[in-house]
């Protein structure tokens, strides 16, 4: 238990005053931080990013499954933007060069959402041989956090510590004229 009933232990080498920011970025990465809140005399709301948090996949390449057929046939040398078909996102589109009508190398033309590692996806043939799409296994890395991940809590007392460790504290969250802002003031964070 620490100094104060139901306030944390914490180690006081580490401390330092912070101020809110929409940059997620090394220079406001707080390492899984206890926040105190200092004042709130604009209202008592503050918007985190909580330890830990990550944001989407990221798709870093394409692999072949390996199987008999999976590089597809009648794809013309190399195309541009095509539509991908399966895999848990939206929107994913492609470039990829072929050699005798089957897929040689793939690389992201837009990224799409909502794509997880392992994620099967099929090349639309467009003009291949009904039936014989392409298939490659989708290599993908978890991403930085963003202002999505950001969770809102309202009506924090001052001299009081939020109830969760965080990474950021955000200014904002949203972009609409009615946004969630962080109003208290004085806040520092301790490890």
């Amino acid at each position: 238990m620490g100094q104060f009933g139901n306030q944390p232990d914490f180690a006081t080498n580490d401390i330092k005053q912070i101020n809110p920011s929409d940059n997620i970025e090394q220079s406001t990465f707080l390492n899984g931080s206890i926040i105190y809140i200092g004042d709130n005399s604009a209202g008592g709301d503050m918007i985190v990013i909580p330890a830990g948090a990550v944001g989407e996949s990221v798709i870093t390449g394409f692999v072949s499954p390996g199987f008999a057929g999976s590089r597809g046939t009648g794809y013309e040398d190399a195309r541009f933007n095509i539509d991908t078909i399966g895999g848990s996102g939206t929107g994913l589109t492609v470039n990829f060069t072929a050699v005798d009508g089957a897929v040689q190398t793939v690389a992201v033309n837009t990224a799409g959402t909502g794509y997880l590692n392992g994620d099967l996806i099929t090349i639309d043939p467009q003009g291949a041989d009904p039936g014989v799409g392409a298939t490659f296994r989708i290599e993908a890395t978890v991403g930085p956090p963003t202002g999505k991940e950001g969770v809102f809590f309202k009506g924090l007392q001052a001299g009081g510590f939020l109830p969760v460790t965080v990474d950021y504290v955000l200014a904002t969250k949203g972009l609409a004229p009615n946004q969630e802002i962080t109003t208290v003031d004085s806040l520092i964070a301790a490890r």
